[in-house]
């Protein structure tokens, strides 16, 4: 069992606010008493609760990272998080929601509670009321990440999603595809959304009809990817080519493109969203949209320790672009 203040004190024969003072390096300590009160800390490896101490200054240099859904992405914004925070004094706890509302309630109670000094919120559906209600409280500092609240101003960093589905879908327009389909998560995910709207927007501009039977919607996931494609085949009038908007869509559907026998890109061109590990291993090498993930995680760490101390950013609301990287799998078409 690690040693308490207590412990350090009785062995040292002080009182434990004198063991206080010598390990914060307070006045009020003799040289030989504050020798030997370090001398013991040294020899135990003594660890003070830093939990315990911040929540005494009402500080723990402690911060929530919520998040909705854990991705290949995801892990690359925390890590940037992560990075900075340290930097900054502070360290950070993971909270995966898995989308349940409770669980996020519960882990936004730790900021509610003073259990940690903010939280970041990364994805998931518009803000809800357990993220209003927190953000209301006056200990509620909060930033959002590639999330967005409509009812009430709460700083917020985003990658413009829309801008990327537009990227996306454009690029295999201009290179000779007209029938386009988008294979997606659910309408409901914020960020899924805003493709959609790009990929919509895409359409528009190059003056073609939207196709509902071309707009499939799954549950995210590689298996997902893959039944959208023989969804894709029972509606007949395939597409030309698909712009997947997650990385694992992306490999569910490459597999059920080969698997039919179909080469890519000659009978269908694709365009992936994202850089991660998995997007960097498909074959022939994906097209992708790119996000500037890492300047996306330090913004957001930015953001909440001025909150913490008191300083307002001077964007509320901060959009960050994304750009396209071409692969092979999107090469140009003769019709």
């Amino acid at each position: 069992m690690p040693l308490t203040l207590k412990d350090i004190a009785r062995m040292a024969g002080v009182a434990e606010s004198t063991v206080s003072r010598a390990i914060n390096n307070k006045p009020g300590v003799g040289k030989e008493t504050r020798e030997k009160i370090m001398d013991l800390v040294r020899k135990y490896n003594y660890r003070p609760n830093q939990l315990a101490r911040g929540l005494a200054k009402k500080e723990t240099q402690m911060l929530a990272i919520i998040v909705a859904e854990l991705s290949g992405a995801d892990y690359k914004i925390i890590k940037s998080i992560e990075a900075y925070a340290n930097e900054q004094g502070y360290n950070c706890i993971i909270c995966n929601t898995d989308n349940n509302q409770q669980k996020e309630e519960a882990y936004l109670a730790l900021l509610s509670n003073q259990q940690v000094d903010g939280a970041i919120i990364i994805g998931g559906e518009l803000a809800n009321k357990n993220i209003i209600n927190t953000a209301l409280n006056k200990n509620g500092l909060l930033v959002l990440v590639n999330c967005l609240s409509e009812e009430l101003l709460i700083p917020t960093i985003l990658v413009d999603s829309g801008r990327g589905g537009y990227l996306a879908t454009s690029h295999l327009l201009e290179q000779g595809s007209r029938k386009v389909a988008i294979v997606m998560g659910s309408r409901k995910d914020y960020l899924e959304s805003e493709k959609l709207a790009g990929y919509l927007q895409a359409l528009k501009d190059y003056h073609l009809e939207v196709e509902e039977k071309h707009i499939i919607e799954t549950d995210g996931s590689r298996e997902g990817g893959y039944q959208a494609f023989f969804q894709a085949l029972e509606e007949g009038d395939l597409p030309e080519a698909f712009f997947v908007t997650k990385d694992i869509l992306a490999v569910g559907l490459f597999d059920a493109i080969k698997m039919g026998g179909y080469l890519i890109p000659e009978d269908f061109s694709i365009v992936g969203y994202g850089e991660s590990i998995i997007s960097s291993i498909i074959d022939p090498g994906l097209t992708v949209v790119a996000e500037p993930l890492e300047e996306l995680g330090r913004y957001a760490a930015e953001y909440i320790i001025n909150l913490i101390q008191g300083k307002n950013p001077e964007e509320i609301i901060k959009v960050l672009e994304p750009d396209l990287k071409i692969g092979e799998s999107s090469r140009f078409k003769i019709r």
